[in-house]
Parts: structure tokens; C-alpha cells; sequence
């Protein structure tokens, strides 16, 4: 038994000594091992099933940015964020001698942009006529808020998150008028009487839109709603700012974003419950990953319990999982991450855990060797996790789930080839030592 340990922790050693957990060696069978009566194998049969489904909300009232925008997918449909926000200042504070002269919304742009910023886009603002509480302590992408119908202002821009600093909106004055004289005459001194005048926001993208979805950020020091004034001095009139912001201090939530996609008459039509899955066989051979939306990839191993078939005792020294994304789906307009999240979900499609294991958490990763020769493929160490699912008694059905980074604000998307396609099928490479033949 301990020449056996001393074996396998001389595998264990070379498999780590790998830059990537699925860069292992070959090893054909016996190979240096007749002495051991060990025999290593690799296997590549083993069933890999692919599905999507939905989550049925995202909490959207955590992130750090502001979503704002609309495109035309021809895969996911109509992809519309917009979003809803609360403000308050520093202090209620405003010498009694100041003159309001103007009002502008300056959106910070925060890099983030998804889709062709090259075309025009709309930003209508309109003002909201209830308090920005949620009812469950959050607010998700499903949530919305009532507005005045008509918007105060309306914007057409070309987004320029690279080149410009921030967006700026001009305001009609007599819109900030009552409420900059209501904070000067002390009539308005803290939030509570502020939301009594004025609710907040909601930024909406145009209805015809098919441009962009851009980020803007949260911090105050980036977007804001700024009031433009002056006050008498010696030597004239003396110009001086008032700003209201997203306050990052409160316990209850302030802002989120409305994320959502019309997808009527696509096979992603059928994804109303966050139970539901669309195997890969009967959505095109693929599986769907849409952040902000909800969509997210399912991956199950239904034959990995035929492993007990090989005779003799054995263990899984290494498994990787290879997905592809086809290349005709994505672009420098609709890009894909070099790494994706990997969750672990119960039979409810509920997240339980993190996909981990010795190294800690462990994320589906593009394997840059690919690369080189122009394929992009993705990997996932997932030995440790099929290790706990055959111990697992009685059997559970866990599935693996793949979603992008920073899912609750971004719209990134992504395609996965099935384990069906023609093209690239999703497998599994499984290393595994056998000894105790019989």
C-alpha cells in the first residue's frame, strides 16, 4: 500500500507540475508502472449533457454601475437595459443669496460597453413618482418603478466610453428651480423631505434603439445631478456648484438596473421558470450564457457512474471539460471573457457553491495553446468535483453551471457548442489509475 501511495503522489506531483490542470501527460498503459501492477488510462467517452436556463431574477441593486442602452440580437432578441436611481447631496446647504443659472445630469462613463457604439442611441430621463424602496431589500432585474410617462429631457448621443469622460444632459432649469429654492429657503433639510419633491430617476434607452448598451458609474465623484449657480462677490458674480448623487452609505439599496430581452418566437421562449431546462438537442446543438438577462449554461456527466464498470479499484487523477464557443458568434462588437464563473447547482437549478478545489475556486478558462492555431476552447478542471459526485450516496443531481463575471451587471453573451454539434462536441478527458485489477 505505501509503494501505491508513493506512486500516486508521483502522478499528483507531474499532473501539478502543469501550467494548466489540463496539460497532462500522456501516459500509455503500463508505462513505467510494471512493477506496480498500476495502470493509467485516459478516457474520453464519457456523456457530457448540455442545457440553458433562466434565472428567474438577478440582484442588480449591489452592482457598481448604471446600465443603459438597447440592441437587436439575433440569437437572444431585444436586449434593453435601463435603470433607476435616488439622489441626495453632501449637505442641504446654499447660501441665501445664490441664483440657480442652469442643470445638467452628468453620467460618468465607467469603460463598460457591449454591441456597436458607432450608431446613435437615446437617453430619455424621466422622473420618478415613488420612492426607490425595495420590497424585498433588493432590487433585481425584474424590478421597475413608476415614472412620469413623459420624459423631462430627451438625448440623442454617440457613445464615447473611451474618448469622453462622462455624458453630459442639460435639464430644463425650471425643472430644478422649485426644488434648488426649496434647500435655499431651508424648506427641504434632509432626504426625507427631499424624496417628498423629487422621487429620483429612470434613464430609458430609446423604444427603437438597436445601438449599444453602455456603463456609466456610481461613484459621486463621476455621475451626478449638478446644479450651476452663482452668488454676488466683491468683484462680481462668483459661479458655484451644488451636486445631488447616488450615495453609496446606505443601508438600503439606492439604484438598479432593469435588464431584460424579448425573445418571443426563439426557442429560449420556453425558459419562464428557473427550473426549466432546454437541452442543447432541441436549442440548435448549443447551450446560452446571457449575463444581466439570466440565461446560463447546464452541464451534467449522466455516464460518470460507469467508471465503477472498469474492473479493478481506481481514481480520477485528473479530468478536464472541454466547451467550445463557435467562432461566427462572437466578435469585437459582441465579445466573449477569457474566463467564465463556475457555480455548483442543485436539482432546483439553485446555486449551492463555488466550483473549487485544492487550488481554490476554479473558473472555465480559454486554453491559450489553442489560441495560437485560431480556436478558442474553454477548460474546467473538474476532477475534485467528480470525485465528490461518485461519493455522493445516495446519488444527487447536481449540475455544473457556467455564467461570465460580473453577471448581475454586464449584458455579455456567449455560445457553447452541444454535445450533439457537428462541429466540436463538448467532452470530457478523464486520467484515471487502476489498480487492484482483478
Amino acid at each position: 500500500m505505501k509503494k501505491l501511495m508513493g506512486i500516486l503522489i508521483s502522478i499528483f506531483c507531474t499532473l501539478a507540475c502543469s501550467d494548466q490542470e489540463g496539460d497532462i501527460p500522456t501516459l500509455e498503459v503500463g508505462q513505467d508502472f510494471t512493477d506496480s501492477n498500476v495502470r493509467i488510462i485516459s478516457i474520453d467517452t464519457f456523456s457530457v449533457e448540455l442545457s440553458t436556463f433562466k434565472f428567474d431574477s438577478i440582484n442588480t441593486s449591489n452592482s457598481n454601475r448604471l446600465l443603459l442602452g438597447q440592441y437587436h440580437d439575433d440569437v437572444f432578441g431585444i436586449i434593453r437595459a435601463s435603470n433607476y436611481f435616488e439622489l441626495t447631496p453632501s449637505d442641504y446647504s446654499l447660501p441665501d443669496d445664490a441664483e440657480l443659472d442652469s442643470i445638467a445630469m452628468i453620467l460618468g462613463y465607467d469603460r463598460y460597453f457591449y454591441s456597436d457604439t458607432t450608431r446613435i442611441c437615446q437617453v430619455n430621463i424621466h422622473v420618478l413618482t415613488d420612492d426607490v424602496i425595495p420590497e424585498d431589500d433588493v432590487f433585481y432585474n425584474t424590478s421597475v418603478l413608476p415614472f412620469e410617462s413623459i420624459p423631462i429631457v430627451s438625448r440623442s448621443y454617440s457613445p464615447k466610453p473611451f474618448k469622453e469622460d462622462s455624458l453630459h444632459v442639460s435639464l430644463p432649469r425650471d425643472f430644478g428651480q422649485n426644488i434648488f429654492d426649496k434647500i435655499k429657503d431651508g424648506d427641504i433639510e434632509d432626504d426625507e423631505e427631499l424624496r417628498r419633491n423629487f422621487k429620483g430617476f429612470s434613464l430609458q434607452p430609446g423604444e427603437n434603439d438597436n445601438a449599444s448598451i453602455v456603463g456609466f458609474s456610481k461613484n459621486q465623484e463621476n455621475t451626478y445631478l449638478r446644479f450651476f449657480y452663482t452668488v454676488p462677490g466683491e468683484f462680481g458674480d462668483d459661479e458655484e456648484t451644488f451636486d445631488l448623487f447616488i450615495d453609496p452609505a446606505t443601508i438600503s439599496p439606492t439604484s438598479f438596473n432593469n435588464i431584460k430581452s424579448n425573445v418571443s418566437n426563439t426557442f429560449l421562449d420556453s425558459l419562464v421558470d428557473q427550473e426549466i431546462n432546454a437541452s442543447s438537442d432541441d436549442t440548435n446543438n448549443r447551450s446560452y450564457i446571457q449575463a444581466g438577462v439570466g440565461y446560463v449554461t447546464r452541464i451534467q456527466f449522466p455516464s460518470i457512474h460507469k467508471i465503477y464498470d472498469i474492473p479493478g479499484t481506481g481514481t480520477i487523477l485528473n479530468a478536464t471539460l472541454q466547451i467550445k464557443p463557435p467562432p461566427q458568434t462572437f466578435d469585437d462588437l459582441l465579445p466573449i471573457r477569457d474566463s467564465l464563473s463556475v457555480d455548483i447547482a442543485d436539482q432546483n437549478n439553485d446555486l449551492v457553491d463555488r466550483l473549487f478545489n485544492g487550488r481554490g475556486n476554479v473558473f472555465a478558462t480559454i486554453n491559450q495553446e489553442n489560441v495560437e492555431f485560431n480556436e478558442v476552447i474553454y477548460e474546467i478542471p473538474i476532477g475534485f468535483y467528480l470525485e465528490q459526485e461518485l461519493e455522493e450516496a445516495p446519488l444527487v443531481d447536481n449540475s455544473l453551471v457556467l455564467f461570465s463575471q460580473d453577471f448581475n451587471q454586464t449584458v455579455d453573451r456567449i455560445l457553447l457548442e452541444g454535445e450533439s454539434s457537428s462541429d466540436f462536441k463538448a467532452r470530457l478527458i478523464l486520467t484515471y489509475a487502476i489498480y487492484d485489477e482483478e
